[in-house]
């Protein structure tokens, strides 16, 4: 089965009760309201904004600055989707390593006037090689799909985003890499705002 019609059957088969949260009913503001669909790098599907920080962010933050695009639950109401796939990566790079030696000195040294003294000590060297090192990541893909009244998809716009991100000491220092799905949204929410699904010079990129 094609995608595309993998994707009409799982709009279609949820249940209407599912719209709770649709907010084209509930927001005047709201011009445009789009669904989410992820699948990941192994074939899983998950409809909708599962997660309660996520879908906070999505019904909060994110729609304080494009109120007049909103989230809403999958249904077939809602034409406009955010279909995300993830295809696995690997990063090839190196790094510095530095080895620092300390050993032990001695000798005797000798003034202008010929007098001598003996003397001990440490001698410290560093040295610094690139050591090659790879990683696993993920490339993330958003696909802007609106539905028509013959039922099948369009590919609108696309956005991409490399799940890498930076790290100090283990700890994230965030950033888009770091929650690549959100960032994606938010691209493709920035778009629609700015009237991109009526602008067809920005769709197919």
């Amino acid at each position: 089965m094609s995608r595309n019609k993998f994707l009409i059957l799982m709009l279609v088969v949820i249940p209407v009760g599912a719209t709770a949260k649709n907010r084209d009913n509930g927001r005047p503001s709201c011009a445009t309201t789009y669904s989410v669909i992820q699948e990941d790098t192994l074939g899983n599907v998950q409809q909708g904004i599962s997660k309660p920080k996520d879908l906070k962010w999505a019904d909060g933050d994110l729609e304080k600055k494009y109120p007049d695009v909103c989230y809403a639950a999958p249904d077939p109401s809602v034409k406009t989707v955010f279909l995300i796939t993830v295809a696995p990566a690997t990063y090839h790079g190196t790094r510095v390593e530095t080895d620092t030696q300390t050993t032990p000195t001695s000798g005797t040294i000798t003034d202008t006037d010929g007098n001598t003294a003996t003397y001990q000590g440490t001698q410290t060297t560093t040295t610094s090689t690139a050591v090659p090192y790879s990683f696993e990541y993920g490339k993330f893909m958003l696909s802007v799909e609106t539905f028509g009244a013959d039922g099948k998809p369009v590919v609108r716009r696309r956005f991409q985003q490399n799940g890498i991100y930076r790290t100090m000491y283990g700890v994230p220092l965030g950033g888009r890499g770091h929650h690549p799905a959100k960032a994606l949204i938010e691209d493709a929410v920035k778009w629609i705002h700015a009237g991109g699904l009526d602008d067809p010079l920005q769709s197919t990129r």
